[in-house]
């Protein structure tokens, strides 16, 4: 039984990546060296490397709600309502129901025009560049659209054609 103790304690050691499991059979293995250790010590190192094992899953999934964005903020939501320009690099939806949101213009940031107002090639709706949009802003054009917004920066501008 001994043996056993010692083995367990050695194999712990081997797999220094989990912290967890190391303290857990030393303390085991020098309390009590024969009668206690092989029936406490064999559960215990099994549900430390498991429970270790099934953390880094946890965090992965939070992490795609900004991954591209320092400091991001984690809010998403889809705004309608007339689009303006506001400053050099971002732009102002005026929403029909949520508000007034600013969003930054990034250059992956998908653009789709259904009237040709922005740009007018290519198959409807027109996926057009965020200098275009810019552009045409500038130049006054009236573009009302569903703007998804995350982590404060325009990821997807569809325009909609009011009735």
């Amino acid at each position: 039984m001994a043996a056993f103790a010692v083995c367990l304690s050695a194999c712990a050691g081997e797999g220094g990546s989990d912290p967890s499991a190391a303290p857990a059979a030393p303390s085991a293995s020098g309390s009590a060296p024969e009668a206690a250790s092989p029936a406490v010590s064999t559960p215990a190192p099994a549900l430390p490397s498991e429970t270790a094992e099934a953390s880094p899953p946890v965090p992965s999934p939070s992490a795609p709600s900004s991954p591209d964005i320092p400091g991001g903020r984690g809010l998403d939501e889809d705004v309608t309502g007339q689009v303006t320009m506001k400053g050099a690099n971002s732009i102002l939806v005026t929403g029909d129901d949520a508000g007034d949101r600013t969003a930054q213009l990034l250059p992956y940031t998908e653009v789709f025009d259904v009237q040709g107002g922005i740009c007018d090639e290519g198959e409807l709706p027109h996926r057009c560049s965020v200098d275009q949009l810019k552009k045409a802003l500038k130049a006054d054009v009236s573009l009302y659209a569903k703007v998804t917004i995350k982590d404060g920066v325009a990821v997807k501008i569809e325009e909609i054609v009011r009735n």
